[in-house]
């Protein structure tokens, strides 16, 4: 689905997949199997995806009706990403100004997030499950109930090391969809 819709968007915009590589800094055979739905992207890919084409990274994602302020269960679109391992849910609104990007968020069992970091903030809490943050040198367990804020200009990735899946509220600023 996120495949077909980059396709057309560099197909419209007349780039060749080596103009978006060099914009985007991905190599062409993998924005090639992106656009085939043969590999998935990971959010930094996205972003860097849609910044290649200039869009926002929700662009490629079912948005919510216009100035919504209520998400109904039923209103929920989730998707992959992360080669189709973590699903994500928004649950935030849709209105002009909003900074808040609030998903509930699936990890499977025995996975590991890449380090990253990035400006901003993000808050998580533990649903269902449990999760390992690390956080620079330092490794968080949460079960449920438990939450975490942290600044993501450092270091950090997230894993669900156990056998059974994890579903955290993750909320980031700024959004990172966009």
């Amino acid at each position: 689905m996120i495949g077909k819709k980059i396709h057309t968007l560099r197909k419209a915009k007349h780039m060749t997949l080596q103009q978006m590589s060099e914009i985007s800094g991905l190599s062409v055979s993998f924005l090639s199997q992106v656009e085939r739905d043969l590999a998935s992207p990971t959010v930094t890919s996205l972003v860097n995806i849609a910044h290649a084409l200039g869009v926002q990274t929700s662009y490629f994602f079912p948005q919510p009706p216009s100035e919504n302020l209520v998400v109904r269960s039923y209103e929920r679109h989730p998707f992959k990403l992360e080669d189709g391992k973590i699903v994500y849910a928004r649950l935030g609104g849709d209105f002009n100004g909003r900074t808040l990007e609030p998903m509930l968020v699936t990890y499977p069992p025995q996975f590991e997030s890449e380090w990253i970091s990035h400006p901003g903030e993000e808050f998580i809490y533990m649903l269902e499950g449990q999760v390992k943050v690390f956080f620079d040198e330092l490794e968080y367990c949460l079960n449920p109930h438990d939450s975490m804020h942290l600044p993501s200009n450092h270091s950090h990735r997230i894993c669900n090391s156990y056998n059974i899946p994890a579903q955290v509220i993750f909320v980031n600023t700024p959004r990172f969809l966009d």
